[in-house]
């Protein structure tokens, strides 16, 4: 069976969902808005899935959605964001202004994600810096990336993001990531962020060759859930 949800109402189910398992209200907004922002591109791997995922490492005390995150300015234009075993969406979110205002101040800058759970697409970030006329490359150690402008109505799935170039810049992008099973460590995974003034940019940004690999950004107004998925969730 089933269940055509809008997105309205799948970020109030995750949102209330999240809480009831111990994430406090902030937290539980972020990480909806991005389990409905996957959702909408067609990413179930990000989205309820992910969800269902998070919510039972929050039961096996693997993900601390309490925590607060913490900035840690290395130098001028980099960021360092320690999730502390906390939502990579939560982290994100608190730090979106700062890492814009660097962007426009440095014209480049870099956030590096640290002890958070599985940061999936990164959308709500992604999206949130190109509102602040930011052009944005977002990615992880492994799966496609997120490449974003202002120009654009959101941000476009890379399916091959540059790594052999990157990890010139993050020797450890390539390092591997801890399994989110029900037995081990706390979460512990990371992501990077990279924005660019794209005033400054100029067309070089926009017509770069990274540009062919990437989809265009995909909205669906109505999310088609199976009846099993969401009474795990639920129940999780």
């Amino acid at each position: 069976m089933t269940e055509f949800l809008s997105l309205a109402d799948l970020r109030a189910l995750a949102r209330d969902c999240l809480m009831r398992a111990g994430a406090p209200e902030t937290v539980a907004r972020a990480v909806a808005a991005e389990v409905a922002a996957a959702e909408a591109a067609g990413e179930r791997a990000n989205g309820m899935e992910a969800l269902l995922r998070d919510i039972r490492l929050m039961r096996y005390g693997r993900l601390k959605p309490a925590t607060p995150a913490q900035q840690i300015r290395a130098r001028p234009g980099f960021i360092r964001l320690d999730a502390q075993h906390g939502f990579a969406a939560a982290a994100l979110s608190g730090a979106m202004s700062d890492l814009a205002g660097l962007g426009r101040t440095q014209g480049i800058a870099v956030l590096r994600l640290e002890r958070s759970s599985d940061p999936g697409g990164m959308i709500c970030a992604a999206a949130a810096l190109g509102e602040r006329g930011l052009a944005v490359l977002a990615f992880g150690p492994d799966g496609p990336g997120r490449i974003g402008h202002p120009d654009l109505s959101g941000p476009a799935l890379l399916p091959t993001p540059p790594r052999a170039a990157l990890n010139l810049l993050f020797p450890d992008i390539d390092q591997d990531q801890p399994a989110d099973s029900p037995i081990g460590g706390l979460v512990g995974h990371v992501g990077w962020l990279v924005v660019l003034d794209a005033g400054l940019a100029g067309d070089s940004f926009a017509n770069a060759a990274i540009w062919d690999g990437a989809t265009a950004p995909t909205t669906a107004a109505s999310i088609a859930c199976s009846a099993e998925l969401l009474e795990q969730i639920v129940s999780a």
